[in-house]
């Protein structure tokens, strides 16, 4: 990967919003997740958007996809937006917590 194109799309407000919009779609376990996230901010990825991308994974794809069969897309949709707005919300206060943005 590119250290330009981590430091133009993964650094900033639009940074952190773009790693939660990444975190929640893509499945990963969490030593994979620890990984590369590790290897991402070796490259340039923020704090903030770390952070970001870290808690956006709860709202991944198989999941959401085995957990509508149960309560319903109603449910699942909010859980996504709640889970993607608490993960932008997190990385933001984190990132300026730290000057991480």
């Amino acid at each position: 990967m590119n250290v330009e194109l981590v430091h133009i799309y993964l650094t900033g407000p639009f940074g952190v919003i773009l790693a939660a919009l990444l975190g929640g779609p893509l499945y990963t376990p969490t030593l994979i997740e620890v990984a590369l996230g590790k290897a991402l901010v070796d490259l340039g990825m923020s704090s903030g958007a770390t952070v970001a991308w870290l808690m956006g994974q709860p709202y991944d794809i198989p999941n959401s996809l085995s957990t509508y069969r149960i309560v319903g897309w109603k449910i699942v949709v909010t859980y996504g937006i709640l889970a993607f707005v608490s993960a932008v919300l997190s990385g933001l206060i984190y990132g300026f917590i730290v000057s991480g943005i």
